[in-house]
């Protein structure tokens, strides 16, 4: 994975500007459609995908490098993202989507937007992936 460390002073920086600014970098990088797959907030302990039970310190990064993550930048050190290409796949639009996982273990594929909770799925938000393999085996 290519790895931008990108240092700024003299600015208060918040998670949306880290964001901002690693996409625009992301964006301008050659040959490839990044999408971010995954993201590390060091300042309020937050990361994404929601791994329950998951060390947020790793697993967030662990997400992102198992899922085609080929690019990260890490803004002052407080903020990581990690990028994949996504120029082989077709666009859905301005649709978010989050994997998330109930108490029960079972995965769904929500609407981020659509989400109350951000770490619980709720039937209007999402889809359980019932009976579907995630890794591309056979089930």
């Amino acid at each position: 994975m290519r790895d931008i460390n990108i240092n700024l002073s003299g600015v208060d920086m918040s998670y949306k500007m880290a964001s901002t600014i690693a996409s625009t970098i992301a964006n301008a990088m050659d040959g490839s459609e990044p999408i971010m797959v995954a993201w590390h907030d060091k300042t309020s302990s937050r990361m994404s995908p929601v791994i329950e039970g998951g060390d947020i310190n790793s697993r967030w990064h662990d997400y992102g490098a198992s899922h085609g993550g080929k690019l990260e930048i890490s803004v002052n050190g407080d903020f990581d993202f990690i990028f994949a290409d996504s120029s082989g796949f077709e666009s859905l639009g301005s649709t978010s989507l989050v994997s998330l996982h109930d108490t029960a273990g079972n995965e769904y594929l929500c609407q981020i937007n659509a989400l109350r909770d951000p770490k619980h799925p709720t039937e209007e938000a999402c889809v359980r992936l019932e009976g579907l393999n995630t890794k591309g085996d056979a089930a």
